[in-house]
């Protein structure tokens, strides 16, 4: 990493394992991973702008990462941001690539303060959060979602200046209809696939449910696709008058929200407490890892940022074990390195100061 965030020039080796990250607050753990997870799908583990991770000091920022896969094939991934031109470039292999081509190159997943405030946010964070697990599973997944958002953009662009072109309307909401139904399903489909394994999640952490309330992807369970898309393309049409008022749209994939109970307790995740939160984030990140490698049987690449604050030492231990088994390259931050890390020889251990990183 050159110029990103705090660190002006890092490299760091991980060896064939995985990796913990050992520092005090304030010394840039958290960025090593956010500069991991750009090669993913949304804005990284922090969800910043890319301005924010420029080194306050500079105009741009590089990360260079080499990728080792089972079959020992070996990829080099580069991104580069240019701060004043507001330009990113990406690369594989020293050869230019969209960002969104290079998203469906990695699976990746990973648990941050940021992700934790899920279930007391807006819907819009846990739609974020489901979209970025479905992304992995669906490579098309994140295209069509910046279809649907720009087309929302669009006809909210056409309402708003009251355009008599109702033929480029009628054609931009068939297409919402279309994306809707389209990005609803994936979800749906994950969702399913996710069932079975949070009915039975690690050891001493607690089994968990998840479902859509009032949203599209319940009536896909109910609808045909294509009745369905006739309907919303008739609801399109009959709110045009209140959404030009209002802005945006009252319908729409946009709107839908993820529910998650915690059966244990028999209470929604939002009425738990924030170690219970933790615990039931972590159960859909691990089964959403296991689900994955039993599809494609390929481990994605987890990072975890302070992700055992919290936690008792039975969750701790099971929690670990559970990520060895996965065979997933781990990138784990942490204060210090507490008796239940020691004597892992599946970690490798880095030591980062103020001054710079070195290994333990």
């Amino acid at each position: 990493m050159k110029s990103f965030r705090s660190h002006l020039d890092i490299n760091i080796n991980p060896g064939k394992g995985s990796v913990l990250i050992l520092g005090s607050n304030g010394v840039g753990k958290t960025s090593i991973l956010e500069a991991i997870s750009i090669f993913s799908y949304g804005k990284g583990i922090r969800n910043a702008k890319f301005y924010e991770m420029t080194n306050k000091d500079k105009d741009s920022f590089l990360v260079d990462l080499s990728l080792q896969t089972s079959t020992d094939l070996s990829l080099e991934y580069k991104t580069f941001y240019d701060k004043n031109n507001k330009l990113r470039k990406t690369y594989i292999n020293d050869k230019e690539i969209s960002a969104i081509n290079l998203r469906k190159n990695i699976p990746m997943l990973w648990i941050a303060p940021y992700t934790e405030k899920i279930f007391l946010g807006s819907a819009a964070l846990r739609r974020v959060f489901l979209d970025r697990i479905v992304s992995i599973f669906d490579d098309e997944h994140s295209i069509r979602v910046l279809d649907y958002e720009k087309n929302l953009k669009q006809r909210a662009k056409i309402l708003k200046e009251k355009s008599e072109d109702l033929v480029w309307l009628e054609t931009i909401e068939k297409q919402l209809s279309r994306l809707s139904v389209a990005i609803s399903s994936s979800r749906l489909e994950v969702i399913m696939r996710l069932a079975k394994y949070l009915k039975k999640p690690i050891n001493n952490f607690p089994e968990a449910k998840v479902f859509f309330n009032n949203s599209i992807e319940e009536k896909l369970a109910n609808i045909p696709a294509l009745d369905l898309e006739e309907s919303l393309s008739k609801q399109y049409k009959e709110s045009r008058e209140i959404d030009m008022i209002l802005g945006g749209s009252r319908i729409g994939c946009h709107k839908s929200d993820l529910e998650v109970i915690n059966l244990q307790k028999n209470l929604p995740a939002h009425m738990c407490s924030s170690g219970e939160q933790k615990s039931l984030l972590i159960s859909i990140i691990i089964s959403t890892a296991i689900a994955f490698k039993e599809y494609t049987n390929k481990s994605p690449i987890i990072l975890l940022d302070e992700v055992f604050t919290h936690l008792d030492l039975e969750k701790k231990e099971s929690l670990l074990e559970e990520l060895i088994n996965l065979e997933s390259q781990v990138w784990i931050t942490a204060t210090e390195k507490e008796r239940f890390l020691r004597n892992r020889k599946s970690f490798c251990y880095h030591y980062l100061t103020k001054s710079g990183l070195e290994n333990v």
